[in-house]
């Protein structure tokens, strides 16, 4: 008994040791999204499928590795498993926990993503569930700019009735007033003027991204961005 005992005690404390914790996993996918290297992001969900999947945290982060890898590869058919086991794994977060809002963020935007690939009745009823889920990640999270950035997203770029450029810029100027570093939101925000057919407006933001710093913590996607609104600042005559 006491030798069984002391093999469980061993046992426990070996899995222990190999574990990690989640503000560890979550530095690490930071710098993998990052600079959104697909393969590393592919090493890190092996890794993470290996922890606690028991914990509502990790389970959230391992959903959002799969969003985030899906995001930075071509293959369609890929792209979709990766975004459907994204979101079947936020929705198991939540079941561990109602209350985290991250979860509901990952499984929103998963469902945004799907919906994009969808046909046109499959869309709607994405859509539906894509409002659900953001919605009460707005409601979790009310100071992180993520949540009000895929809000906004779906107020300007879905078809109407959905569409709703007024509601959209209330979005993103929220995602700004959450977070005013994050260049993403400055972007997305002039994306929006310039379908609006607001030039000027649309130039004051895109100059404001090509003026800000890159966040470390979004080295590719702000430098993208960057391009982006320099691009269209060169061939507008601003």
């Amino acid at each position: 008994m006491k030798k069984l005992l002391l093999f469980l005690i061993v046992l426990g404390s070996t899995v222990f040791a190999f574990s990690s914790d989640f503000e560890t996993l979550l530095g690490e996918f930071v710098q993998i999204r990052s600079m959104q290297d697909s393969q590393q992001m592919s090493e890190f969900i092996t890794k993470v499928e290996k922890e606690d999947l028991n914990d509502y945290e990790i389970l959230t982060l391992l959903a959002d590795c799969h969003r985030e890898y899906a995001n930075w590869i071509e293959d369609k058919k890929t792209r979709e498993s990766h975004y459907k086991t994204s979101r079947e794994l936020a929705e198991k977060a939540i079941k561990l926990n109602p209350n985290y809002g991250m979860a509901y963020y990952v499984k929103g935007a998963s469902i945004g993503q799907l919906a994009q690939m969808a046909g046109i009745i499959q869309s709607m009823f994405l859509i539906t569930d894509f409002d659900k889920s953001i919605d009460k990640a707005m409601e979790l999270m009310p100071e992180s700019p993520f949540p009000f950035i895929a809000k906004g997203m779906r107020d300007r770029d879905t078809p109407w009735p959905y569409r709703n450029y007024d509601k959209s810029e209330d979005r993103f100027l929220k995602a700004i007033e959450n977070d005013p570093a994050y260049i993403n939101s400055y972007y997305e925000l002039a994306l929006l003027y310039e379908i609006w057919k607001k030039k000027d407006l649309a130039a004051q933001y895109y100059r404001k991204v090509v003026e800000m710093e890159l966040q470390t913590d979004f080295i590719v996607q702000g430098q993208e961005s960057k391009e982006k609104a320099q691009k269209w600042l060169a061939e507008n005559g601003y």
